[in-house]
C-alpha cells in the first residue's frame, strides 16, 4: 500500500526517531509503531479514504471532507485499532494527528509530528533550525513545527487545518 518513495521517507524517519527518542527519553518501540504506520494509507485514491471514513465511522471535518488525503492519518490509526487491537491512545493519537497536531502533552504525538516534518530528507529553509531547537527541546520543538505549519499554510494562501488551529492556541495558553 505505501510508495517506495514513502517507504524511503518512513525509513528516514526511523533512523532519526532512534536519536530523538535517545535524547528526549520517548519509548522507542511505541515510537516506531507509529513511524511505520502513520502513512499507511498516504497512498491511497482519496475518495477510498472517504468512504473509508465513512464505513468506519470515522468523524470527517469539512477540510477533510474537502481533502480527503488529509484522512490517511486517521485511517492509519483506525486500521492499528482494528486489525493490530492497539487501544493506546498516545499511539493513535500520535498516528491521526501526525500531520496537524493536537494540544498534548504526549512526547510520542510530538514527536511524531516533529519527525514528519523534519526527518533527514526534507529540505525547506529552517529545516535545520526547527531540527535543532527539537534535539533541545521536544516542547519547543513541537511549537515550533506548529508555527512553521502554520506560517507556511497562511504564506502560501493554504487550509489550514483546524486541529492545528487548536494546537497553537493550546500552546498559547487557551483550551
Amino acid at each position: 500500500m505505501v510508495s517506495r518513495r514513502r517507504t524511503a521517507h518512513i525509513e528516514r524517519m526511523e533512523e532519526d526517531a532512534v536519536i530523538l527518542a535517545k535524547k528526549h527519553g520517548i519509548d522507542l518501540e511505541k515510537l516506531m509503531i507509529c513511524v511505520d504506520a502513520h502513512d499507511l494509507f498516504r497512498d491511497v485514491d482519496p475518495a477510498k479514504l472517504k468512504k473509508m471514513a465513512i464505513a468506519w465511522n470515522i468523524g470527517m471535518t469539512q477540510i477533510e471532507k474537502r481533502l480527503p488525503i488529509l484522512l490517511h492519518g486517521k485511517i492509519s490509526a483506525e486500521y492499528l485499532r482494528r486489525r493490530f487491537k492497539i487501544t493506546d491512545e498516545e499511539i493513535l493519537n500520535a498516528v491521526a494527528y501526525h500531520t496537524s497536531g493536537i494540544p498534548t502533552n504526549s512526547t510520542i504525538v510530538m514527536a511524531m509530528l516533529i519527525l514528519d516534518s523534519t526527518e533527514s530528507g526534507r529540505e525547506f529553509e529552517g529545516v535545520e533550525e526547527l531540527r535543532s531547537i527539537s534535539i533541545n527541546s521536544l516542547s519547543k520543538g513541537y511549537e515550533a513545527v506548529i508555527k512553521n505549519k502554520l506560517i507556511y499554510a497562511v504564506t502560501n494562501d493554504l487550509l489550514v487545518l483546524p486541529e492545528t488551529i487548536d494546537t497553537w492556541n493550546s500552546l498559547r495558553g487557551e483550551n
